[in-house]
């Protein structure tokens, strides 16, 4: 990388590109893979994924971030406002989702995830907090210092708010990164095959 990544939103003309590039940042990541399809349907079942996810970001309540290199996109982050949750729809648009939510985890996978869920509901922060759901840089720009530039430009708007960030990871090598970053580890539980910590920073002045 001849410089810098340069960071800025996402446009909603770029959510493909967005998710191929988190669909093969979180190819290999525990908490995905605890529910969503394996073997021959992973690749796919994550593209479908994250395709939603990336729609789901297109939002006011949400910021889809990009970081893109000798015009090349490398790395993609989706943050929730204080308040928002992902995916939050009406009752008929989760009735919509159920056909997808079948293809790409299955009735195992589906309540997998409802566990997985409610555990992770229940270690957000009480007061107001900006959620960092997904940070990820495609497996050719990592080691290059591009997610730490996506992460840091990300936690501007934060500080300058005095917002709390929160974010939980399955990946053990990015406790260090995310606590480089300012991050301290306020709760750790299992699920069988699976240890999540959750991690919360106070805003800089």
């Amino acid at each position: 990388m001849s410089g810098p990544p340069l960071v800025r939103p996402a446009r909603a003309d770029e959510t493909n590109a967005v998710a191929a590039v988190l669909s093969d940042a979180f190819v290999d990541e525990d908490g995905l893979n605890y529910w969503l399809r394996q073997g021959a349907a992973k690749q796919s079942a994550r593209r479908r994924f994250f395709n939603a996810a990336v729609r789901d970001a297109i939002h006011p309540e949400r910021r889809l971030w990009v970081a893109e290199a000798a015009g090349e996109m490398q790395a993609a982050a989706i943050w929730l406002e204080p308040g928002a949750k992902p995916f939050d729809h009406t009752p008929l648009q989760q009735l919509m989702m159920l056909p997808l939510m079948f293809r790409i985890a299955g009735a195992h996978g589906m309540e997998r995830g409802r566990v997985l869920g409610g555990k992770l509901s229940s270690y957000h922060p009480q007061a107001p907090h900006a959620h960092l759901v997904f940070l990820g840089v495609s497996p050719r720009a990592q080691g290059r210092g591009v997610g730490s530039a996506l992460l840091k430009a990300t936690l501007e708007p934060c500080d300058a708010q005095g917002r709390i960030a929160y974010l939980e990871t399955s990946t053990p090598r990015n406790v260090a990164l995310y606590q480089r970053h300012g991050f301290v580890v306020t709760g750790e539980f299992e699920l069988p095959g699976l240890h999540f910590w959750t991690m919360t920073r106070p805003p800089r002045a």
